[in-house]
């Protein structure tokens, strides 16, 4: 038993090597290049996926962003370490919570949660959300196409977890377009009782996502949306030049 077991999990650590040097790679490219039948390695993937240690796009295997999480695997490492500087720096400025998530396998993902003093009951650090409930998750949807957020819904649904949650498809999909056009989302103790946010994305200098940064806290605390909204996105300008200005000296070194 104990040798069909590291069995199981060798294959599942050669599975995320392989996907890593294909850099992303479809069921039968990964069949082919690890010469494993696909009803065999479908198996390591399925697990690999619920785990979030890889992530399915358009059919499309990727390794999944908790590994930078867990310390194994940090693409871009510098940017998260300046989204984290930053983050402290937003929580310092406005004395309320910040955090940065960002979205794997259509639900959100807490990397940092800063606070200066005491904090308050929110997301924690490494666990999953869904997305149409959270500051973070909503801003995040609304860059995504149509089609992204319907699929994206498809496989998590609209779960209900306050009396402010979204649970209608039309309504969320009205909110993003909402969301867009005022340049920030809003979570309205829609999570949990007593937790209003706002959130902003953060883009790389090649203009992908690469998640979101918010302000929370609650409601009788935070300053006007707007307040807080100019500080956020002030804060994330400056954070896409510091990242900007760190790819290009890599690049130059």
């Amino acid at each position: 038993m104990k040798s069909e077991r590291r069995k199981t999990t060798t294959i599942s650590l050669k599975v995320v090597d392989a996907i890593d040097g294909l850099n992303g790679a479809k069921l039968t490219e990964l069949s082919e290049y690890m010469e494993i039948h696909e009803s065999t390695l479908y198996t390591h993937l399925k697990t690999l996926e619920e785990s979030g240690y890889i992530t399915r796009v358009d059919n499309e295997y990727h390794l999944g962003i908790k590994l930078f999480h867990l310390g194994k695997q940090a693409r871009q490492k510098e940017e998260y370490l300046l989204i984290r500087q930053k983050a402290l720096e937003i929580a310092e400025e406005t004395e309320q919570q910040s955090s940065f998530s960002v979205e794997d396998n259509g639900r959100i993902l807490v990397l940092f949660d800063q606070a200066v003093g005491s904090s308050v009951e929110g997301f924690q650090i490494g666990d999953y959300y869904h997305m149409h409930n959270s500051a973070c998750g909503k801003a995040i949807l609304a860059e995504y196409s149509k089609n992204r957020v319907e699929e994206i819904l498809d496989e998590w649904g609209l779960p209900k977890t306050q009396d402010n949650t979204i649970t209608d498809r039309e309504e969320l999909f009205g909110e993003l377009e909402r969301t867009r056009e005022r340049g920030y989302a809003i979570n309205n103790q829609e999570s949990l009782e007593g937790l209003r946010g706002i959130a902003v994305t953060v883009e790389n200098p090649r203009g992908e996502i690469l998640g979101a940064l918010d302000i929370f806290g609650p409601p009788y605390l935070l300053p006007s949306d707007k307040e807080l909204a100019g500080t956020l996105i002030s804060a994330v300008e400056d954070l896409e030049e510091e990242i900007r200005t760190a790819v290009m000296n890599n690049e130059g070194a």
